[in-house]
């Protein structure tokens, strides 16, 4: 059994929405077109960077599809699906800069001999 392989095809700007398209080819030949929709205020509140939208779109279509195969009766997710705030807050809480650790001092240097003197007694 394959795996599906999805393709960008691009995104469209409407009045209040980012559309994102997205095409999904099975291995059996069949493929379905998915559109994920982001709302412009998310861009604009900084809720989401323009450069991050598309792996979002990706990341929740492959949540949805995983999801869907799990039922009782497989199916597909809907062809449209909402982007909502939980899936930006969740995309942003896995993306976080990781914590710095401290790292333990180091040990002073000594200083360095100089390089005419050899076994303790000079050139």
């Amino acid at each position: 059994m394959g795996t599906n392989q999805v393709e960008y095809l691009g995104f469209r700007c409407g009045e209040t929405t980012r559309d994102y398209r997205l095409l999904v080819r099975h291995p059996d030949g069949g493929s379905h077109e998915f559109t994920l929709v982001i709302q412009q205020d998310a861009f604009l509140t900084h809720q989401v960077r323009y450069q991050d939208a598309a792996e979002i779109c990706f990341l929740k279509l492959n949540r949805a599809i995983e999801a869907c195969a799990l039922l009782p009766v497989p199916g597909l997710p809907a062809p449209r699906l909402d982007i909502t705030e939980a899936d930006l807050l969740e995309y942003r809480e896995s993306h976080a800069p990781k914590p710095r650790r401290m790292a333990p001092p180091r040990p002073a240097a000594s200083p360095a001999a100089p390089a005419d003197v050899q076994e303790g007694r000079p050139r």
